[in-house]
C-alpha cells in the first residue's frame, strides 16, 4: 500500500513538474480536449450572453495547452480554438464566408495574444526545468556530502576505539560525543521537516561539548520545517567556534542560551563567557556570513558583537515559524 501511494505521488510530482512531453500524440490530445472544454464553456455563456466576446474562452485553454504539453500544443489550441470559435460564435455563424473588419481584427489579437500567451508559458516550463534539475543536483550532493561524513564519523570511531582500548573510560566519553555528533548531522541531512523542541535544536548541536559549561534558559518552544534546519547550521557554526576559539576552548568558560517571545519574534541570544579575550576580525569569515546571513530567508536575522568578554549573538525569526 505505502509502496503504491509512493510511486502515485512520485508520478504526480513529476508531470506536475514536466507535464506532458511535448509534441506526443497525447500532448496534441490534451491540447484538443482544452479546446474542446473551451468550447463547452463559451456554448454555456452562449445561452446568457450571445454576443459575447467569441474569443474569450479559448485563452485560457491555449495557456493551459502551453503550460502542461508544451509549445506545439498551445499552438494547436490556438488555431483550432480560433477555428472554431470563428465557426461557431462569429456571426454569421456555422459558417467560414468573410466577415467585418473588427472581426478579422479580433481573430488577429487573439492570435497574438495566443502567441504571447505560448512563448511565456514555454520560459516558465524552461525555467521549471532548470529549477528541478537545480534540485536534483543538490539531492544528489547532500546525499553525496552526508554519505561521505558517516563514514568519516566512522573510521574516526573505529580508530579511536582500537587506540582506547586501554582506556574504557575515555573512550566511553569519546563514543558518547561521536554519536552526538552523527545524530546533529543525520538532522541536518534530513531537512528538518517535522516540528522539534528549539532547546533540542540547541542540545544535538552541543552534546559533543557536553552539558557542564552550558546555561540553557528559555520557554518550551517548536520549530518545523527549513527554519529548523537552518537554525541548526548557525548554532553549529557558533559552538565550533567557541570550541577552536572562545568559551568551550579554556576550562572556566560558558555559554548562556535564551530565547524568549517578543511580539510576533522569537529573540534567542548566545553569550560567551569566561573565554580568550575576544578581538573582532579583520575581515568577516565564511562563518560569519553564514550566521549573520542565513535567517534572512525567513524573515528573521543574527547580529555578532565581539565583547570583550566573549561573543555575543542575537538572532531574531519570525514566530510563525515555531509553535507551543
Amino acid at each position: 500500500m505505502d509502496d503504491t501511494t509512493d510511486t502515485s505521488g512520485g508520478w504526480l510530482t513529476a508531470f506536475a513538474r514536466r507535464g506532458l512531453r511535448p509534441g506526443s500524440p497525447a500532448a496534441i490530445s490534451f491540447a484538443i480536449l482544452c479546446v474542446a472544454a473551451a468550447t463547452v464553456l463559451r456554448l454555456a455563456i452562449d445561452v446568457v450572453a450571445t454576443d459575447a466576446v467569441p474569443f474569450a474562452t479559448y485563452f485560457p485553454a491555449v495557456l493551459i495547452a502551453a503550460l502542461v504539453a508544451g509549445t506545439a500544443a498551445g499552438a494547436v489550441a490556438a488555431l483550432t480554438g480560433a477555428l472554431t470559435a470563428w465557426y461557431m460564435f462569429v456571426p454569421p455563424r456555422f459558417s467560414l464566408a468573410s466577415v467585418k473588419l473588427e472581426d478579422v481584427v479580433s481573430l488577429g489579437l487573439f492570435f497574438f495574444a495566443a502567441f504571447a500567451i505560448i512563448w511565456i508559458a514555454d520560459r516558465y516550463r524552461a525555467l521549471l526545468r532548470r529549477l528541478g534539475e537545480e534540485e536534483a543536483y543538490r539531492k544528489v550532493v547532500v546525499e553525496e556530502l552526508g554519505h561521505r561524513v558517516k563514514n568519516k564519523l566512522a573510521t574516526v570511531y573505529a580508530i579511536l576505539r582500537h587506540e582506547l582500548r586501554g582506556h574504557p573510560d575515555v573512550w566511553q566519553s569519546a563514543a558518547g560525543r561521536l554519536r552526538a555528533l552523527s545524530a546533529a548531522d543525520d538532522f541536518l541531512v534530513g531537512g528538518g521537516g517535522e516540528a522539534i523542541p528549539l532547546k533540542q535544536i540547541i542540545d544535538m548541536e552541543l552534546a559533543p561539548y557536553g552539558s557542564a559549561s552550558i546555561v540553557m534558559r528559555g520557554e518550551p518552544l517548536t520549530l518545523s520545517g527549513k527554519l529548523s534546519s537552518v537554525l541548526s547550521l548557525v548554532v553549529h557554526e557558533l559552538a565550533t567556534n567557541a570550541a577552536k576559539y572562545g568559551a568551550l576552548s579554556v576550562p572556566n568558560g560558558s555559554i548562556h542560551i535564551d530565547w524568549a517571545e517578543d511580539g510576533d519574534d522569537i529573540v534567542l541570544d548566545w553569550i560567551e563567557r569566561g573565554g580568550p579575550q575576544v578581538v573582532a576580525p579583520s575581515k568577516r569569515s565564511f562563518g560569519t556570513n553564514l550566521i549573520e546571513r542565513s535567517l534572512g530567508a525567513f524573515d528573521g536575522a543574527a547580529r555578532i558583537e565581539f565583547a570583550r568578554d566573549g561573543i555575543i549573538c542575537r538572532m531574531r525569526f519570525p514566530r510563525s515559524g515555531a509553535g507551543r
